[in-house]
């Protein structure tokens, strides 16, 4: 799965690399960067992270040409007012100012979220992300938008908020399986509306292309983990069980209104003449003794 999304085979409009202190995900990043400088006009990398320069020296080593980098970490709150890019700027607005003549599609990277998301609202954040994937009006179409954000750094509620505007999310963990440096959960929320959720081991070559994937299946439970599960009817005040005596006599127990193959014999063999109806009234019963159409002139 996780081949398919970089490659660009399976379509998602909207990438979010979570990561964390223990498992970084920038390796992640520049695979994506690497496939979409092959598969669009201009790569826009956003940068609002320090760190973002080893990713500006890495994408020169590799020689990539069509990436273009914004760097918006020297002022990120806007006291400079010298300074072009920062948390302030109307990202889609400086986007139009700088795409090249001539250019049909375009793919924009975030790195990272995470100070967007804390000195903005999260639904700053969310506008802000779906505005750049599905905006018609800045002159290129645009194929990806890829984020990247530090998870523990924000609380549940505003990366629910993330996770519910984007259309795929790769939340690094900790590799489990020895032949693999890196490992993700991946959920993918296809264009027909069906959402796969997918653990996969992976590993990253020094040209940052994805290798030996490898779906991670979890853990099943055995019979014998749900035969040592504890019995939610042992501790009650009443038997909810019943003993093999009690079993015998309730198999041989004939409900009145069942036919066994005696009463079903001795009915079958009744005449149609012989069937009668008889009605006792209860003590309760009203009955009228009068005429009810007495009062009709027929």
């Amino acid at each position: 799965m996780i081949g398919d999304l970089i490659s660009g085979s399976e379509t998602s409009k909207l990438v979010l690399i979570e990561d964390s202190v223990n498992v970084c995900g920038r390796n992640l990043l520049l695979s994506y960067i690497l496939s979409l400088s092959q598969r669009t006009d201009e790569v826009h990398l956003f940068s609002y992270d320090v760190r973002t320069q080893d990713t500006v020296e890495t994408i020169k080593s590799l020689g990539i040409q069509n990436v273009r980098v914004h760097d918006g970490s020297k002022d990120l709150l806007g006291w400079d007012k010298s300074c072009g890019l920062g948390l302030h700027t109307d990202v889609k607005t400086y986007i139009k100012k700088k795409l090249s003549p001539g250019t049909k599609s375009i793919a924009i990277v975030m790195d990272t979220l995470s100070p967007l998301l804390t000195h903005k609202s999260p639904p700053f954040t969310c506008r802000t992300l779906h505005g750049l994937a599905f905006s018609a009006d800045l002159g290129s179409q645009v194929q990806q938008v890829v984020g990247v954000i530090h998870g523990d750094l924000h609380d549940d509620n505003s990366l629910s908020l993330i996770h519910h505007t984007v259309t795929t999310i790769h939340r690094m963990v900790s590799t489990v399986t020895p032949d693999s440096v890196f490992c993700c959960n991946t959920l993918h929320k296809k264009i027909s509306g069906k959402v796969i959720r997918i653990k996969e081991s992976f590993n990253i070559t020094e040209d940052f292309r994805v290798t030996d994937v490898t779906e991670v299946k979890q853990p099943t439970r055995t019979v014998t983990d749900v035969q040592n599960q504890l019995d939610p009817a042992a501790n009650l005040p009443f038997n909810l069980s019943l003993s093999e005596k009690e079993k015998e006599a309730r198999n041989q127990l004939v409900l009145p209104y069942t036919y066994n193959k005696e009463r079903q014999e001795s009915v079958l063999a009744k005449s149609v003449g012989e069937g009668k109806i008889f009605y006792q009234p209860d003590e309760a019963d009203d009955f009228d003794e009068e005429d009810p159409d007495d009062d009709l002139d027929i």
